[in-house]
């Protein structure tokens, strides 16, 4: 007499178990594939030292930059190699920072009570990614890194610093839909070699947002918001316009900030 066991044991033909262990081989394969590789959350854990330097070195720049307001004539800098910031050929060996963001690189404006040209790459990027506060979504920190690496490197890589400090600052105001007061910036702006963290040049220039300019905005969206956002952006455009001949001239670099 068969044991149920047994019977249940003999249904299954050679050619069953054949495609059952194929399957179990795929299966096992798969999952293998799977956990191949780093997440982008280990690759940031393993660089965590290094951009906890690089903070560090921030805070240091800070303290060896004069006093607000004593940037009087400018001085150029003697720099080999040149300094690089190339937006459109994709071309860095320098990174762009305010100077608040030596003191905190994961300070964020809700408004514009602080003056950001937005200008700020991988360097400052791969702080806040391998910082306290990463931005990034859960999603996102547990995909595979692919290049990931590689651009954290190139950021370590960066040469030279650019620091940008608002002496004075005055945001554009709407008065109403249609009437806002302008905006001005007294900017001194220090190029910083990272390797000796010596402020090898410095010069000073204003910028003002335009006189007048024309918005847009969507139902539901304040009109006097909009105008002081599009008064706001004439303003860091005035500033960026300015900023890269006087980059050039203090440096003998090459500075394109729009790509």
């Amino acid at each position: 007499m068969k044991t149920r066991h047994e019977f249940s044991r003999r249904r299954f033909s050679p050619e069953s178990a054949a495609r059952i262990t194929l399957r179990a081989c795929l299966l096992a394969l798969i999952v293998t594939c799977i956990g191949c590789g780093e997440t982008n959350r280990e690759v940031f854990k393993r660089y965590e030292p290094q951009f906890a330097q690089k903070r560090q070195q921030f805070n240091q720049i800070a303290k060896t930059l004069p006093p607000s307001g004593s940037v009087k004539a400018a001085i150029v800098a003697d720099l080999s190699p040149a300094p690089v910031y190339d937006a459109k050929s994709k071309s860095y060996n320098t990174e762009i920072v305010m100077y608040d963001q030596l003191l905190d690189p994961d300070i964020q404006s809700e408004d514009h009570s602080r003056l950001d040209l937005l200008l700020s790459g991988d360097l400052l990027t791969c702080m806040k990614w391998t910082g306290p506060n990463n931005p990034m979504s859960a999603t996102t920190l547990d995909e595979r890194a692919g290049d990931m690496e590689h651009t954290l490197k190139k950021a370590l890589a960066l040469r030279y610093l650019v620091v940008l400090r608002p002496a004075n600052f005055v945001p554009p105001v709407a008065v109403n839909e249609s009437t806002y007061k302008p905006g001005t910036a007294d900017i001194e702006a220090f190029v910083v070699d990272m390797e000796s963290i010596k402020v090898a040049g410095s010069f000073r220039f204003a910028a003002q947002s335009a006189s007048q300019v024309e918005y847009s905005y969507k139902e539901g969206q304040s009109r006097p918001s909009q105008l002081a956002e599009f008064a706001y952006s004439s303003l860091y455009s005035d500033a960026r316009r300015k900023l890269a001949p006087l980059l050039e001239h203090a440096t003998g670099g090459q500075f394109v900030l729009e790509d």
